[in-house]
């Protein structure tokens, strides 16, 4: 019998770059090899006790749906919290909770726009943003951004010239994931007048809000104008707090239509986990100033051994990300892809190796990234050290094929 035919969406949702070598990884640890994780953002620092304290605190016989919109205790927890860091007020009833950011863009993805419309991005840019768009029908219109310039925004006659009649919002990611790139207030400012002035959305992924360096404050786009409906923030927990495993973010908007249609959305697919909102109010509530100033210093310190590290190979070159945890680092081959692959399926040195994530994938132009991968400087520096040696012995070893 032939094959049922399956859906354009199903079959244009790309793989993961992030995790699709991942089979590759499983099978060098059966081996015995150790494998030095620079793939994949997921922090090895410990998750604040106090989320913990907040599950241990549960005490329902019943573990019930939560409300669709999110725990009012989280919303008002983290309403709170935004106020503490960084000065910026939005009452709970501005806030869904979503499960991870992941949710929060697919929601916004099919609330701002029908199939077939367009959102605008930023090449490099987060490779589940592209899936995402593959799942609502939403065409991504990519604007390259360099190596060379620090991937610093185009000016802003370049990115009108992108508008269409079908576009329906500009999508950034400040702190940058995959390239560590803080936006400038000017550069942002820029685009919340491009959007006022062709009023489409701003969409601000600010997972990695509180992830800057070298002095920086950490910056949102609700500080530049908190009161425009044509903006609207995605927020996690996952990074910050080392809770990837929660899956909790959040859309921030006071545009009373898209929290509304946020929350149809939110009630088909019924409510995010209970007791882990439960328990992320109490860490918001309870959590100690020290905790994030304590791993900022730690992912600086990280960031500064990778570059400093990579930085003494010959033909590697890597930007100095101010911040997020990603750095983007071009290398001398031809073919990033085939690389880590080879680093993961032929190669070990004193039975190491690493694993990186092809940067081709963070990119929807056409070759983008061929020569560069993402590096995630989620390790103690000791490894981190060890893994960027491991990668000069692996690009030596490559070179020579």
């Amino acid at each position: 019998m032939p094959n049922i035919p399956l859906s354009k969406r199903a079959l244009q949702t790309p793989p993961s770059p992030i995790r699709k070598l991942a089979g590759h990884a499983r099978n060098a640890k059966a081996k015995g090899t150790t494998v030095y994780h620079l793939n994949i953002g997921q922090p090895d620092i410990p998750t604040p006790k106090e989320y913990f304290d907040g599950l241990a605190k549960y005490n329902d016989k019943v573990v019930a749906y939560e409300s669709s919109e999110g725990n009012l205790q989280l919303r008002t927890a983290w309403s709170k919290y935004m106020q503490k860091t960084i000065g910026v007020t939005k009452p709970a009833e501005e806030f869904l909770i979503t499960t991870g950011a992941s949710e929060a863009l697919i929601f916004l993805f099919m609330i701002c726009s029908d199939p077939g419309d367009e959102i605008i991005i930023f090449d490099p840019t987060y490779a589940n943003y592209i899936g995402f768009a593959a799942i609502s029908g939403v065409n991504l219109v990519s604007i390259e951004t360099k190596l060379k310039d620090n991937f610093a925004l185009p000016s802003k006659e370049i990115i009108q010239s992108r508008i269409t009649p079908r576009t329906r919002a500009i999508l950034l990611c400040s702190p940058n994931n995959p390239t560590g790139t803080v936006y400038t207030k000017n550069e942002i400012q820029m685009l919340i007048n491009i959007c006022n002035e062709r009023n489409i959305f701003l969409i601000a992924d600010e997972t990695y809000r509180e992830f800057v360096y070298d002095g920086l404050t950490p910056f949102s786009v609700l500080h530049l104008d908190n009161n425009n409906s044509n903006i609207i923030v995605v927020d996690s927990l996952s990074k910050r707090f080392s809770l990837c495993g929660a899956r909790l973010g959040c859309i921030i908007t006071n545009n009373q239509e898209v929290l509304r249609c946020g929350l149809n959305l939110a009630q088909a697919r019924l409510a995010s986990p209970s007791m882990e909102q439960i328990a992320a109010a109490y860490m918001l509530d309870n959590i100690s100033e020290d905790y994030l100033k304590a791993i900022l210093q730690e992912y600086e310190i990280r960031r500064n051994t990778l570059y400093n590290s990579l930085s003494k190979i010959k033909g590697v070159t890597a930007n100095k990300p101010q911040g997020a945890f990603y750095s983007v680092v071009q290398l001398p081959v031809k073919d990033s892809s085939e690389f880590a692959e080879f680093l993961l399926t032929k190669f070990s040195h004193n039975n190491k190796t690493v694993f990186v994530a092809p940067a081709n994938g963070f990119y929807m132009t056409y070759q983008g990234g061929l020569n560069e991968v993402r590096m995630a400087y989620v390790l103690e520096s000791q490894h981190i050290e060890q893994a960027a040696e491991i990668l000069e012995y692996g690009l030596n070893a490559y070179q020579k094929i």
